[in-house]
């Protein structure tokens, strides 16, 4: 079981960029696609201010996103979380 999960859809490319770094990296995750699970589109949501943003990235039940996509803000917000060295 992943510590993280990554809430995502199909085509999103920002969810697509944040997967690759991820799996690069060695970097464990559940992913959770929202146009699949009514439930993870609600939690996105409400974790984004009623906006379905993703990818969502949701880390010892603390959950954020970053919008616009930034490869080096989610490496900061991985680091402040003990994921990512």
């Amino acid at each position: 079981m992943a510590d993280m999960t990554i809430y995502t859809t199909r085509r999103s490319v920002d969810s697509d960029r944040a997967k690759r770094f991820l799996d690069d990296e060695g970097i464990f995750y559940d992913e959770v696609d929202i146009e699949k699970s009514p439930a993870a589109a609600i939690r996105v949501k409400s974790a984004n201010g009623g906006r379905p943003v993703v990818p969502t990235f949701e880390i010892g039940g603390q959950m954020f996103s970053l919008e616009p996509f930034d490869l080096k803000k989610l490496m900061r917000e991985l680091e402040k979380r003990g994921v990512y060295e």
